[in-house]
């Protein structure tokens, strides 16, 4: 088969990115707009002039509900994620990996906004996306060392991380010696390449229509907004990148301006005619199978091309990778479809509905309030009719010249079809008005026990729990592809601190084929009962110790984790602020026994022994060693008489060649 040519893989990127779901027309695009709106509570384009144009917001109340408990379930732990090993050997290793890929997620990157942001875009949007790469990032700074010598300034020249910008030599005197001593100024040049893990708006994600899975996904894309400046920092080349048309179709992106809606307070600013290197311009990166060597298996590739359209497209990079760098969690997943439900879907005609009976409500008990009057005409003052006071008389020439104008009363029957659609909400939503916080007086109420309480917010969370389940899947492929970038490019040992201790770290040594296992809490209506489980643990524990020291069953670890559970059930990660890991302990040194005093004299005169011989060895080591510096100084001296001799033989040598040639010379001339 022949390779790829270029005219052909734009042409595929073109019919792949027009086609894809998520493209800024299609009606993906338009709900996920629709869900903004109705979670901001915008107005909703039927308003009419004097009458109510309240918005029902509930769906930001549901979000904002399951929220917390979300978040809490996947951040309630020390570790979101462990790796177990699949092999004996890779046990230690495993441990690790975990150790250091939470460390990633949690301390070189906002992994708590991350979840965060996924998770609520999720709820709103269907999926939550994020990215996962490796970062690549060059520092320098300059550097300034003082009276250098000869070896130390030489070191610094065959430092490959260190560029030389300016140096001062001067003689001094050192010992005895002229030396030279170097000044020097230096750039020195550090990496500080990390990997990166960001959320990703999901307007900025375009996905195939054959794909059901990011698993089995053979083309998705991101695109994104750059300026010129940024990309050149990026590494693309410069001239391909000034060549880029300006981007146009972002202004055409309703779900951006919907997501900026609060930030608009004008027009944005056109830096471009001042300086050219802000002009902003459109990039694709597409992460696609395709066949480009001709040997009929497709490979993943991630193809970034600037512009937009076939006539457009400008490739700027092409190169093998092996993973696609996304991440996804979805709040209610579809079998065999991408992009799953969200709780707008399951919304938003009840928030449409209860806008609309809140509005007809209030615009009732307004009329109510304000009720119109039926005047005959010409038989009052209307003067006296519209002004409006306590105590005012209103002049009439008949009487029922002036009678109220009656509306119907429909107040009841608007609140309780109010109630109706509440009920239809926790229907759909699964979040009840205690979860909510809503509806105080049931838990008041006198006949309602704690167990019934339980009973009803264990029934409430089995929907959020589900959510939490599927949301782990997405979390367990976050860290999945941070280990596989990080034994991609990760080829030095790392430092970091973990558990107040610091631990190297050696990627080198890893593999990613390794099991990830999530590690999800349960809701807060199971944390009351998880408390108290482990209390009666830990009482078990110590009646087992007190009465039969255990049995072997019972030991200083287990004691500690159970107090370590609790801790973290309790809302304190570090239980080392507490209590001692007694793994993390040093042994106690063995006590020293009571010795018989016959005992003691013998090793004592033993030890005197032993200090004498080694005394006489150091000795003799001495002396030897001082004689051998005798030798050496003598021979040292032998050698520069001979050097000394040598140099008289040579200048006799050269007086007498100097005599015989001047005779030579003199009976020459005679």
């Amino acid at each position: 088969m022949a390779k790829l040519s270029k005219s052909k893989l734009l042409s595929l990127i073109s019919q792949e990115v027009d086609g894809a779901l998520g493209f800024y027309s299609s009606e993906l695009a338009t709900q996920r707009k629709d869900a903004l709106k109705y979670y901001l509570g915008e107005p909703l384009g039927n308003e009419v002039e004097g009458r109510s144009s309240v918005v029902s917001q509930d769906l930001l109340e549901v979000v904002e509900a399951i929220l917390p408990s979300l978040m809490r379930m996947f951040t309630q732990q020390d570790k979101i994620v462990n790796f177990e090993a699949t092999k004996p050997e890779d046990v230690a290793y495993a441990e690790q990996i975990s150790d250091y890929c939470n460390y990633i997620f949690t301390k070189d990157n906002e992994g708590f906004n991350i979840l965060h942001s996924m998770f609520k875009t999720a709820l709103l949007q269907k999926n939550g996306f994020c990215k996962i790469y490796w970062k690549k990032s060059i520092g320098q700074k300059k550097e300034s060392y003082k009276n250098l010598t000869e070896s130390e300034y030489q070191s610094l020249l065959i430092d490959d991380e260190v560029e030389i910008i300016g140096v001062d030599s001067k003689e001094e005197d050192i010992m005895g010696e002229t030396q030279l001593i170097y000044d020097v100024e230096v750039k020195r040049v550090e990496d500080y390449s990390r990997i990166q893990i960001d959320p990703v708006p999901p307007e900025e994600i375009l996905v195939s229509k054959r794909a059901t899975t990011l698993k089995d996904c053979d083309f998705i894309a991101q695109r994104v907004s750059k300026t010129v400046s940024e990309l050149i920092d990026m590494g693309f080349n410069k001239k391909e990148v000034e060549g880029l048309p300006t981007a146009e179709d972002q202004v055409f992106n309703t779900e951006s301006v919907t997501r900026r809606s609060y930030d608009d307070g004008g027009s944005d600013i056109n830096l471009t005619s001042i300086d050219p290197s802000l002009r902003v311009v459109q990039i694709t990166e597409c992460y696609m199978k395709v066949d480009m060597d001709g040997d009929g298996i497709a490979e993943l590739r991630k193809i970034t091309v600037g512009g937009s359209g076939y006539n457009n497209y400008t490739i700027l990079e092409n190169e093998e990778i092996p993973i696609i760098p996304f991440a996804m969690v979805c709040a209610i997943p579809m079998p065999f479809r991408f992009f799953g439900l969200s709780f707008y879907d399951l919304l938003a005609d009840l928030q449409l509905v209860k806008t609309t009976i809140l509005r007809n409500t209030l615009d009732n008990m307004y009329f109510q309030n304000n009720a119109r009057t039926i005047v005959v005409d010409g038989q009052a003052n209307l003067d006296d009719l519209l002004t409006s006071r306590a105590g005012g008389i209103i002049r009439v020439k008949s009487p029922n010249a002036v009678t109220p104008l009656q509306t119907p009363n429909f107040l009841n029957d608007g609140l309780a079809m109010l109630g109706k659609i509440e009920e239809l909400k926790e229907q759909r939503s699964g979040v009840p008005k205690q979860l909510m916080g809503l509806n105080p007086d049931t838990i008041n109420k006198s006949h309602t026990t704690a167990t019934s309480v339980n009973q009803m917010m264990n029934s409430s969370t089995q929907r959020i729990e589900l959510i939490a389940r599927s949301f782990a899947d997405g979390v367990k492929n976050i860290f999945e592809n941070v280990l596989a970038v990080i034994c991609e490019y990760q080829d030095q040992e790392r430092v970091v601190k973990l558990r107040g201790e610091f631990v190297p770290m050696n990627p080198r040594q890893w593999t990613d084929h390794y099991d990830c296992t999530t590690q999800v809490g349960l809701g807060t209506g199971n944390q009351d009962q998880r408390l108290e489980v482990l209390q009666k643990v830990l009482n078990v524990q110590e009646k087992m110790i007190q009465q039969q020291g255990g049995m072997g069953m019972v030991t200083p670890q287990t004691i500690y984790n159970t107090l370590e559970n609790y801790l973290q059930n309790s809302g304190y990660k570090d239980a080392s602020q507490f209590f001692n890991n007694p793994q993390t302990q040093q042994p106690q040194p063995p006590k020293e026994e009571k010795q018989d005093p016959a005992l003691q004299l013998a090793a004592q005169d033993i030890e005197m022994r032993k200090q004498k011989a080694m005394a006489d060895v150091d000795f003799k080591n001495r002396k030897l060693e001082a004689d051998n510096q005798m030798k050496m100084q003598k021979f040292n001296l032998d050698e520069q008489k001979l050097a000394t001799q040598v140099i008289k033989d040579q200048e006799i040598n050269s007086l007498e060649k100097e005599k015989l040639a001047s005779k030579l010379l003199e009976q020459g001339l005679n």
